[in-house]
């Protein structure tokens, strides 16, 4: 009795169109290689633009569907802006001094054939964030992102505040890089 009542279900999720992310892919077969780049930077943040570049190519080079190459040779083309870069203060102590920072990065961005510059997907105003901390006693140590980091808890008491803090802030930086590439990836090939 509970096959019966299971199959109509089973046949009404098969149906749906839902698919496996990864699985399907929105650009047209024809499509090969892409060409990464030019983004403009139009922040005061020097270098994002350079390193969302090379996150990308990494990204792209990882998955496979796609090969990087020269402009003159692709197929496609991934172009952009980078409009907005910031670190915000998002907590505070009892003297509200900063305890920890939030970046952000916004995008714009447009893939288009190469032959003929057919926008094949774009977006506007993608925002990425990452939170950081500014001083020693607020770093979770425990935390899978202190994990990754080269440093070790006994590093931090021999720092001062504003080394914590720029060493924390630059790898939020790449942290908010990475998955904006990773984002930006999905979107122009699944479409989320």
């Amino acid at each position: 009795m509970r096959s019966f009542t299971a199959l109509p279900l089973l046949l009404l999720v098969a149906g749906c169109g839902y698919q496996f992310a990864g699985a399907v892919t929105r650009l047209p077969d024809d499509v090969k290689t892409i060409s990464l780049g030019p983004i403009e930077n139009r922040t005061r943040e020097l270098g994002i633009d350079k390193e969302l570049l090379e996150s990308l190519e990494d990204e792209v080079t990882l998955r496979g569907r796609l090969q990087p190459v020269p402009a003159g040779e692709a197929d496609v083309i991934l172009s952009g802006t980078i409009r907005d870069y910031g670190t915000f203060p998002i907590a505070f102590n009892s003297r509200d001094e900063a305890l920890q920072y939030q970046v952000s990065v916004i995008v714009d961005m447009t893939l288009a054939r190469r032959d003929d510059q057919t926008v094949l997907w774009q977006t506007r105003g993608l925002r990425e964030v990452a939170d950081y901390s500014a001083v020693p006693g607020v770093v979770v140590t425990s935390s899978s992102q202190f994990q990754r980091s080269t440093l070790r808890s006994s590093d931090l008491d021999r720092f001062t505040d504003i080394q914590v803090s720029e060493g924390q802030r630059r790898e939020a930086n790449e942290r908010v890089i990475e998955n904006l590439s990773r984002n930006l990836y999905n979107q122009m090939m699944e479409d989320f």
